[in-house]
């Protein structure tokens, strides 16, 4: 690391609630097994507004925090088999355990000791951050930094929840919340040779889908339209809130699958008698894998979603968080590292 400076520029979140901070701190040294990774880009996602607003329950000695966890770069030190130079990934899922039975079974990210950057971790809202090697994931040749930040958790997320079920072409996919992950679960769908209808409270994102192609895109009180179109086999919830339950009940064919995806936290009235009667599957869907990952960036690097992607100078971090408080934001806000 002797040709590497040793401060950088890192946004820093002092506090829950509090805004963020640009502030010169030291370069992290990477450890064992650890690479030292100048960032490119940083998306900006809906969880880093989750946590810099303090909804998530932190210890006070989390802070100062670093967040950001759709970061791209490229290795300038570290001990691991990629060689210097390599651009990778910085997502959500810092590291496991790797040794307990979900990590065993491919299923990591349901690790009850697993780190998440930006949370657990230091994240990818800063000029340099330590990647552990054995999370170290290769962006393909051909894929922009800028615009495939945000596949590392908004478009994994989405192509993971899709992992989670039983997919045939043909099938009638309900998408309920058309925001940044109900955009990319349109163009993962529709590519998967999927029907594809979408709810959304807004116009202008109902208009959005429809021009990205798909069959239907409805307000939640128009259940009659989504079942003259055929019903949902497969639904995947983006929407954070649990009062779209009662149309996601009431428009599930039999044996559709429903994978939660949104945080609620309030409960929903599931029948047992609905589940035993439509042979229904409710499952619950975390980000994604290393394996599904890997498999989603060279489905992107052929098929990449045509998401609107804004790019933001590194400076204008809190600004973009502000934003995307206010709904001010299309597609995706994007930070573009250095000059």
């Amino acid at each position: 690391m002797t040709d590497l400076p040793t401060t950088m520029n890192a946004a820093l979140c002092d506090a829950p609630g509090a805004p963020l901070r640009i502030a010169e701190v030291p370069v992290p040294v990477p450890g064992p097994g650890q690479y030292l990774v100048r960032l490119e880009a940083c998306g900006i996602c809906h969880s880093d507004l989750h946590v810099q607003r303090g909804e998530e329950p932190m210890p006070e000695e989390a802070f100062p925090l670093i967040l950001g966890h759709e970061g791209i770069g490229r290795i300038v030190a570290g001990d691991g088999p990629l060689a210097l130079g390599t651009r990778i990934g910085l997502p959500w899922l810092y590291e496991t355990c790797q040794h307990c039975d979900p990590c065993l079974t491919g299923h990591e990210t349901f690790c009850q000791s697993q780190k998440a950057r930006g949370l657990d971790a230091y994240g990818a809202f800063a000029e340099y951050a330590i990647v552990e090697a054995a999370f170290a994931t290769e962006i393909p040749d051909g894929l922009d930094p800028v615009a495939a930040g945000p596949l590392l958790c908004a478009g994994l997320t989405a192509w993971s929840a899709l992992e989670r079920c039983d997919v045939h072409a043909g099938q009638r996919l309900l998408i309920v919340g058309a925001g940044g992950l109900g955009q990319y679960a349109i163009a993962i769908g529709l590519a998967r040779g999927l029907e594809v209808a979408v709810v959304d409270l807004d116009p202008a994102k109902r208009a959005e889908a429809l021009r990205h192609g798909v069959s239907l895109a409805v307000a939640p009180h128009e259940v009659d339209a989504i079942h003259a179109w055929g019903g949902a086999d497969i639904t995947l919830n983006f929407a954070p809130t649990a009062k779209v339950w009662d149309l996601i009940a009431t428009v599930a064919n039999p044996l559709s699958q429903i994978v939660a995806v949104a945080l609620v936290h309030d409960p929903v009235p599931l029948s047992m008698m609905w589940l035993i009667n439509g042979g229904h599957r409710v499952l619950g869907s975390s980000v994604g894998t290393r394996a599904e990952l890997r498999a989603f960036l060279a489905f992107a690097s052929k098929h990449m979603p045509p998401i609107e992607i804004e790019p933001v100078p590194f400076d204008q971090v809190a600004a973009g968080l502000e934003r995307l408080a206010a709904g001010d934001v299309k597609g995706r806000l994007v930070l573009k590292m250095g000059a």
